[in-house]
């Protein structure tokens, strides 16, 4: 078996490079501080590490949980949820640990959308919601938010136009993508 340049599947065709490799390689290069994606250079706290090894001396709660979350992690968060929200949230139905933002919206993405169904992206947008929509079969409709007076100095001189908003919703239109700030991490 060879492990050299095996064909990659057609969907993935055009991705380009990924923009957070780019980064690291960069900020490796230059010997910057790679303030993007959380990779701290220095070791936790010793109470940490003396944690770890402790939870890690007991059988009890290391096996496989189920995978939509250990039921006290869901129980607890539900409760908070609840309070904030001001209803009473399910925990066994309504509540979902994942491995980050990342894999949560992949999961969403591919489990919503069809071949052929519409989403709406507000731009400027987090990089990864165009392959992930695309994985999905989904052709993406942007709506860009656009600069209110002659030089947008902040972040709140960028308006959403909410007639060109409507404009981008059709009847194959399944998913609308909002997030602030613009990372999802």
């Amino acid at each position: 078996m060879s492990s050299g340049n095996a064909p990659v599947a057609a969907r993935l065709e055009g991705f380009g490079k990924n923009l957070w490799l780019e980064f690291s390689a960069l900020a490796a290069q230059t010997k910057a501080v790679n303030l993007g994606q959380g990779m701290p250079d220095f070791s936790p706290p010793q109470f940490v590490l003396d944690a770890l090894v402790e939870a890690t001396k007991t059988t009890a709660g290391n096996q496989y949980t189920r995978s939509q979350g250990h039921p006290r992690l869901v129980k607890a968060l539900a409760k908070m949820y609840s309070i904030l929200h001001g209803r009473e949230i399910n925990p066994m139905t309504e509540v979902i640990i994942t491995l980050g933002a990342y894999t949560c919206l992949a999961h969403v993405i591919s489990a919503f959308l069809q071949p052929g169904d519409e989403v709406v992206l507000i731009e400027p947008f987090f990089d990864c919601y165009v392959p992930m929509a695309k994985m999905a079969g989904a052709k993406i409709v942007y709506v860009p938010l656009r600069p209110q007076g002659k030089s947008p100095g902040t972040s709140k001189d960028w308006v959403l136009d909410q007639q060109e908003l409507e404009a981008a919703f059709s009847s194959k239109t399944k998913m609308i993508i909002l997030n602030t700030p613009n990372n999802p991490f």
